[in-house]
């Protein structure tokens, strides 16, 4: 394993600079594929969080392993289906218990920073809770800086609840605009493309559902 330490702001330090900060963060890399695999979140010496991505070990090898280091982790297996990657997270807080909060979310191939949609998934039906879906339409700012311009929430059915438009101005909440389900067709005039994927909590597009 390769290791990269960082400070809190994601800037590379060195191992000597890292342990003289209150917080820092450890990165493991795969030698040979370059792969991230593991961050440990440290403060004060402790590790305090851990994200783990998931690739062809065991997990439940992995997760009695993390429990060892901390009672706080995150574990991610990440799939590629078409032009989509879905992660599903399981993050475990095991001074409550030791069932995980388990999400799925989506990112396109060209974006695999920023989500267009994730779900909380219910740990007994493992299907998607859907009022507590949540979907972003991405654009850049003035300084190319790409941002969630548009955040959508939803209702129990599935159905659009509120999307909030900052594109009139990201910085003054006092210029944003409101749509529901129901003015949903007036939102969808600002755009050339078709944005129907953002009026339900459905978490693929129509035509990745079918491929799928």
């Amino acid at each position: 394993m390769k290791k990269v330490y960082k400070n809190i702001f994601g800037e590379t330090v060195s191992k000597a600079a890292a342990e003289q900060l209150n917080e820092y963060h450890l990165y493991y890399y795969l030698k040979d594929s370059g792969l991230l695999k593991q961050i440990d979140f440290v403060s004060d010496d402790e590790i305090y969080n851990i994200n783990y991505f998931l690739h062809e070990e065991d997990e439940n090898e992995v997760f009695n392993d993390l429990k060892e280091k901390s009672s706080f982790f995150d574990i991610e297996k990440r799939e590629t289906l078409g032009d989509f990657i879905i992660a599903t997270n399981k993050l475990y807080s095991l001074t409550v218990n030791e069932e995980p909060l388990i999400s799925k979310s989506i990112f396109t191939t060209t974006d695999p920073e920023n989500f267009i949609c994730s779900q909380v998934i219910d740990n007994e039906t493992l299907e998607p809770v859907l009022d507590r879906t949540t979907k972003c339409w991405y654009t850049n700012d003035e300084n190319g800086e790409r941002y969630a311009a548009i955040e959508f929430s939803y209702q129990e059915d599935g159905k659009l609840e509120l999307a909030i438009d900052k594109t009139p101005n990201r910085e003054d909440d006092q210029e944003w605009e409101y749509y529901d389900y129901g003015t949903f067709q007036n939102l969808q005039k600002k755009f050339t493309e078709n944005i129907s994927y953002y009026k339900t909590a459905a978490m693929l597009p129509k035509k990745a559902s079918k491929n799928s």
